[in-house]
């Protein structure tokens, strides 16, 4: 664990420091501290929060494991302020000590609503007076943001989520760990798994912490446990470790994105551009110093296929992708927000390479009805985060009204490119329709589609999926299962008002902001124009 550069800070008469960890790591961290702080820095450790009843001396039992024993001369009485009288005692102690305090950035926390201006004095009184003593503070928790005051005073660490090479070490050690204590118990445990499927596992588990991989370990051998066999270690534990992570990310607001299931029809140019990258990606394009693409923001009227497009995004890359809802990620608490996304887009630079879809970008960073600045703040961290991030994560926004987007994100150079999905062209139609109708085994001679596709402008992708879903259920309902006639589709089309006819007013305000954009598609004739000549396709 590379935190050597804290120890040497603390060491440095720097007072107190905070330290970033994510929660299910925190009892590692501290285990950690305790052993390194005593045999680098010859100091004890201790350690407090708000949820145990004093101070607690933590110490490193025989067995590696950590023990905590409380501090008899800690006696707090029963209406002193806790913090205040943890400051005080730290301020008091007569010794060496290094003070780890869990959960305090709450009360000194930018923007935070349990801000305590005596707590924020206290700590800048306690850093200038704990300097010359062989006192340390460490300020530990998750999602650390310190009060403006205090940035420039206390030095802020993060641990990281570990790397592919330190997962597949810790995969080893641990199952061996296992598998020691299965023999000790007199239980069959084999690890059936090759170097290759070991790092397959490892990358499998990227966006965990190394505490949550062994408590997935450990429930996955009560899981495959065999009163026969025992337990057998083999490939199958990545597809158990993937569905133990989707669970854990979706807590966090994370979807692991599933591949498209069905193709996207037209989107030509976008395709082009895309296909133009994919290499971007590669190791060798890293060693040429090829710059890694940053994203593209996809813009147009609801249901011109965006979301489907993000998805096949990250098949055309071979990426993972990853769908931020940022909505579900909004927390009652000031700061929780910000906290949230931060960690998401930590999650994400831990997988990476990998495809990040924001959907519906505009309705969570528009602002509107925003008073407390939440909006600005999570678009802040998300410009940040595209702007500093070098792990290869290709960012695909979404929106349906590029007009509500603050400025910031739209102009040029935020994203790689800019793309506008109109309402499908007419050759678009026909090949989507196509798409849709296929799904119910229903194949449409080509001149029947580029009929219906001339009869159906301003039908978004959305709605020729209803259409051909419509058509396919009349068949079958008049006893023609999977023989759609163009009779069918005809009937089906008038009954559907397509939203760019409701709504005429916000699609034409979004094809006029796409003049600043990139077309996602070109324009291409089709024989749609002959087939409306011919009287038997008489659609009116």
């Amino acid at each position: 664990m590379n935190l050597i550069n804290l120890l040497r800070t603390i060491d440095s008469q720097i007072p107190i420091v905070a330290l970033d960890v994510m929660s299910p790591e925190e009892a590692t961290i501290v285990q950690w501290l305790s052993s390194q702080a005593r045999e680098k820095l010859d100091s004890p450790v201790y350690f407090w929060n708000l949820g145990v009843s004093g101070l607690e001396l933590c110490q490193i039992a025989e067995d590696g494991g950590l023990v905590f024993k409380p501090v008899p001369e800690y006696k707090r009485p029963p209406h002193a302020d806790p913090l205040v009288y943890i400051f005080e005692y730290i301020n008091s102690f007569d010794g060496a000590g290094v003070f780890i305090l869990g959960d305090v950035h709450p009360f000194v926390g930018k923007n935070s609503p349990q801000l305590s201006w005596e707590i924020l004095t206290r700590i800048k009184n306690l850093y200038h007076r704990l300097k010359p003593t062989d006192k340390r503070i460490i300020f530990l928790g998750q999602n650390i943001e310190l009060h403006e005051s205090l940035v420039r005073l206390i030095p802020h660490f993060e641990v990281p989520l570990p790397t592919v090479d330190q997962i597949q070490d810790h995969l080893e050690s641990y199952l061996s760990y296992l598998e020691q204590v299965a023999q000790e118990q007199e239980q069959n445990f084999t690890i059936a798994l090759t170097g290759e499927e070991t790092e397959s596992l490892a990358r499998a588990a990227l966006g965990l912490t190394l505490e949550e991989i062994s408590d997935f370990l450990r429930l996955s051998v009560k899981q495959i446990w065999n009163p026969t066999k025992g337990v057998v270690i083999d490939q199958h534990l990545t597809e158990r470790v993937v569905q133990y992570k989707t669970r854990l990310l979706s807590q966090m607001g994370i979807e692991l994105g599933k591949p498209a299931t069905i193709p996207f029809g037209g989107l030509d140019l976008l395709r082009e551009w895309l296909q133009r990258r994919r290499r971007l990606f590669t190791t060798e394009a890293r060693s040429l110093n090829l710059p890694q693409p940053k994203g593209v923001l996809l813009a147009g009227p609801p249901g011109t296929g965006k979301s489907i497009c993000a998805k096949n995004i990250a098949s055309i890359l071979n990426l993972p992708l990853l769908q931020l809802d940022i909505a579900s990620m909004l927390g009652s608490l000031v700061g929780e927000s910000e906290g949230n996304v931060r960690r998401a887009l930590k999650t994400a630079e831990a997988i990476a390479p990998c495809v990040l879809w924001l959907d519906e970008i505009d309705k969570a960073l528009s602002g509107q009805g925003d008073s407390s600045g939440v909006s600005q703040r999570i678009l802040g961290n998300i410009l940040t985060f595209m702007s500093e991030c070098t792990a290869g994560v290709f960012v695909v926004a979404t929106c349906n009204d590029p007009s509500a987007l603050p400025s910031e994100l739209k102009r040029k150079g935020r994203f790689d490119e800019n793309f506008f999905v109109d309402l499908p062209s007419e050759a678009e139609r026909a090949q989507i329709l196509k798409i849709h109708l296929e799904r119910f085994g229903i194949s449409v001679e080509d001149e029947y589609l580029e009929a219906i596709a001339a009869n159906t402008a301003k039908f978004s992708g959305a709605e020729l999926e209803v259409l051909a879903a419509e058509s396919a259920l009349l068949a079958f309902d008049e006893g023609r299962p999977q023989q759609v006639t163009l009779g069918d589709l005809e009937a089906c089309r008038q009954t559907i008002i397509p939203l760019a006819v409701q709504d005429a007013v916000a699609v034409e305000r979004m094809q006029t902001w796409a003049k600043s954009a990139r077309a996602a598609s070109s324009a291409v004739p089709t024989k749609a124009a002959k087939s409306l000549r011919t009287s038997r396709f008489n659609l009116n």
